[in-house]
């Protein structure tokens, strides 16, 4: 198998953005009808399309970019059952008994499994519904299975479900072998089960990191499974999806934080697909039907995703008869906030936010503003900036968990950022330069301030202030004599603090 790097493929017209995630149509390629009528499940894995011919009994490797064969491997079965999946290791596994309506029930290979790396194939024996006949029935399709197929120790499961099933098969494997002995019938409670030769359940880790499933009915709603306290059984919830068509292919993805499903669309039985959560009102991405598509009769629109890191995940979609695509669906970054005033607001106007403010001046470029506040003894403060519903305000973090943010004199011209936090306090009354820097143009957060005290000539005096000298408050009003009030005034020409 060749891994192709899809970065370096073209980029196709449709890009979809939602709130939360842009959706970009990566490759395109034609399924050439006349020769690949054949084809039934697939999947997308490591960069590459997984298709098993049915007739022919054989998985061919398709290149995305161009839709070419890059390589090919005989199941040894002719006109079998079209079932073909993969475990979480990368393990294919493929049905290759021919027997009809597909019941698992004779003692001979059933299974191949195609080791990831290269290996020879494994044959796989074994009459699974031995202990389970009433549960034997027709089943044509193949989940994702959880684990990995050729572990010794933990080894992988299959959960099979067939059209007869009243409830889920375990079947598990160690070493690349059924573990005959611990095969088990899983009941659900909670969710009516519904089956149908081809229902699917697919295991998955959700956001909270706990082990899911997801149980696909094409003729029904889907329904959430987790294991219930004894491991013995399961607890379905139903859900529903916005628009879920009956076709078979869907994919849970935990990506972004969010338990999504991707899944085919309506109507049946043609190509659009959608990317939703469970229970949503509006999908988050709609993909529409391609127009001039075939319309298949396969009843499938096989997608699958993979997580390549924390912003990227490639969604793959095979529509038998037709096409091969890829996409990349990325996270849209949340906006970084912009700001363009800043004010400084607190016990100097009685924390006012209609009138009073002291407005900071920008610089030249754009990434400082600056002002001057007067503060008392003890006087807070906080840095303001509007926006649609009023101020956003900044303020420090509280590490005294006292309800302020004391800005000492080892503190003044030192750089505080500001954050969503407490009020800054100083200790000292008098004048104070503020500036407030932005990383960039823009002032963009992260927002950092800088204090400083003006040295304005102030002097403290007590009670032996001359009964002669003339005293003005800040706003020009002459008093007879000095204040009784405590204040800041103004003296013999300067600024005075009377205690």
């Amino acid at each position: 198998m060749k891994k192709l790097l899809l970065l370096a493929a073209f980029f196709a017209a449709l890009t979809v953005s939602a709130q939360d995630f842009t959706l970009t149509e990566v490759t395109s390629t034609p399924n050439v009808p006349s020769d690949r009528m054949n084809n039934r499940q697939g999947f997308g894995y490591d960069g590459e399309f997984v298709v098993l011919d049915k007739v022919l009994g054989q998985i061919n490797f398709y290149n995305p970019a161009d839709g070419s064969v890059e390589g090919s491997v005989e199941t040894g079965a002719i006109a079998s059952w079209p079932a073909v999946t993969r475990d979480e290791a990368g393990n294919i596994i493929a049905r290759v008994d021919n027997s009809w309506p597909g019941n698992f029930m004779a003692d001979t290979v059933i299974m191949k499994i195609f080791p990831l790396g290269g290996e020879a194939p494994i044959d796989v024996v074994g009459n699974i519904f031995a202990d389970f006949e009433a549960e034997n029935g027709r089943c044509d399709f193949f989940p994702f299975v959880e684990g990995n197929v050729m572990d010794e120790e933990e080894g992988g499961i299959l959960w099979l479900v067939t059209a007869k099933s009243t409830g889920i098969l375990k079947v598990p494997f160690l070493g690349g072998e059924i573990d005959h002995d611990h095969i088990a019938l899983f009941p659900i409670e909670g969710a009516a089960l519904s089956p149908t030769s081809s229902t699917v359940v697919n295991p998955y880790i959700a956001a909270d990191g706990t082990r899911h499933y997801m149980l696909w009915t094409r003729n029904a709603q889907p329904i959430d499974l987790v294991m219930n306290e004894t491991e013995d059984g399961f607890v379905g919830t139903t859900f529903t999806l916005p628009n879920k068509g009956a076709t078979n292919g869907c994919f849970p993805l935990t990506f972004g934080g969010k338990d999504l499903v991707i899944y085919t669309t309506l109507p049946n039985y043609e190509n659009a697909w959608a990317i939703a959560e469970k229970n949503a009102e509006e999908p988050i991405v709609v993909v529409p039907s391609e127009a001039g598509i075939v319309v298949n009769g396969f009843q499938s629109n096989w997608l699958n995703a993979e997580v390549v890191n924390d912003n990227k995940a490639i969604i793959y979609q095979y529509f038998p008869g037709n096409f091969f695509k890829t996409y990349e669906l990325t996270i849209n970054e949340p906006a970084t906030p912009e700001y363009n005033k800043f004010y400084a607001i607190g016990t100097f106007n009685g924390w006012n936010q209609e009138e009073g403010l002291v407005e900071l001046v920008a610089n030249e470029d754009g990434t400082c503003y600056s002002g001057t506040i007067e503060l008392g003894v003890n006087g807070e403060f906080k840095i303001v900036t509007p926006v649609e519903n009023g101020f956003k305000w900044f303020g420090g973090v509280d590490d005294n968990q006292v309800g302020y943010f004391l800005i000492t004199n080892e503190l003044l011209d030192a750089t505080i950022e500001l954050v969503d936090g407490a009020n800054f306090r100083v200790q000292d009354a008098g004048e104070y330069n503020i500036n407030v820097v932005a990383a960039a143009k823009g002032l963009q957060e992260p927002l950092v301030m800088t204090v400083s005290k003006v040295d304005t000539g102030i002097s403290s005096i007590g009670s032996e202030t001359k009964a002669d000298n003339t005293w003005y408050n800040m706003q020009g009003v002459k008093f007879n004599g000095k204040p009784s009030v405590p204040g800041i005034y103004i003296n013999g020409g300067k600024k005075v603090v009377v205690k």
